[in-house]
């Protein structure tokens, strides 16, 4: 299953629709570097580790437009978050580094 994290911008009982769309993916990073920065191999293979990324929907390669309708059949929960939940934080922070950009 996927997650998304987005506006709600309109509710029916058949679909929902999202603006403003994030979701997690998984990304790999080497375990430990050496002082060079090349990674360390441990018999034979890369050691590495999972850390969640947020990632803005749009960006991808087949360049999506940043709204979703999902099907409502498919919906398992919705929550709402708290002002203080690491998502939000790490949207805002997305947004705040879009919009240092586009005034450069």
């Amino acid at each position: 299953g996927q997650v998304y994290f987005g506006k709600v911008v309109s509710e029916g009982s058949k679909e929902v629709v999202l603006k403003d769309i994030y979701y997690l993916q998984v990304v790999q990073r080497p375990l430990q570097t050496t002082e060079t920065g090349n990674t360390q191999v441990a018999q034979d293979q890369q050691q590495t580790q999972q850390e969640l990324s947020l990632v803005k929907l749009g960006n991808e390669l087949h360049g999506p437009v940043d709204e979703m309708t999902i099907n409502a059949a498919h919906i398992l929960f919705t929550e709402k978050l708290k002002s203080d939940s690491k998502v939000i934080d790490a949207i805002s922070r997305y947004v705040a580094e879009q919009n240092a950009a586009a005034t450069k």
